[in-house]
């Protein structure tokens, strides 16, 4: 049986350092789980400062990519 895990993350920084190590953080543990399920793992950012990171299928396997900005849309 496989281990449940949350594929989800949301990340709030406020200033560059910050995010940016806890945006690694949030990816870094997504992925045993997006290897598991053969996914890949997507970074939107919601607002200023606001991020979610999670697994998709809609990126392939092995990749993190960067979505277009939530808030622009």
């Amino acid at each position: 049986m496989t281990q449940a895990f949350q594929n989800i993350r949301r990340v709030s920084a406020t200033d560059v350092t910050s995010r940016d190590n806890l945006l690694g953080s949030a990816v870094e543990s997504l992925i045993p789980g997006a290897l598991e399920l053969k996914h890949g793992i997507k970074v939107t950012r919601i607002q200023p400062g606001d991020y979610i990171v999670e697994t998709t299928p809609e990126v392939p396997c092995g990749y993190t990519v960067c979505a277009p900005d939530a808030s622009r849309a």
